[in-house]
């Protein structure tokens, strides 16, 4: 089987305990005129805690435009005592958005780290 090549390494993040991440298509590039396509999937980062019930979504928009900016949907979901979602138990915490790779990279670094804040 032949394995894919990236012209770009993966974004490094700081990852805690107990954390997933399921979908990850940040790159370690700018945004740009001449990089878009490397933003244009529907979900760049998606990750969640099962144990607090935590999660994240985040993408890039307006898609293809290199002006736009990435965004952080951050959300909590509730777990019966079965460990099966609650009907109606989410709850979403907010929205976080900058042109700046790195400050989003932080924001989603400090949510794993501690939802709360």
């Amino acid at each position: 089987m032949k394995r894919l090549r990236f012209p770009y390494p993966l974004q490094p993040l700081r990852v805690p305990g107990g954390w997933h991440i399921t979908v990850n298509t940040l790159f370690e590039v700018e945004a740009g005129p001449d990089t878009m396509q490397w933003f244009s999937s529907a979900l760049l980062l998606w990750g969640h805690c099962r144990d607090t019930g935590y999660g994240f979504n985040s993408h890039f928009e307006p898609e293809d435009d290199p002006y736009g900016e990435f965004v952080l949907e951050m959300g909590k979901v509730a777990y019966d005592r079965h460990g099966k979602a609650v009907k109606g138990g989410e709850v979403f915490l907010g929205e976080y958005r900058t042109r700046s790779k790195a400050a989003f990279v932080d924001r989603v670094e400090q949510f794993m780290q501690d939802p709360a804040a």
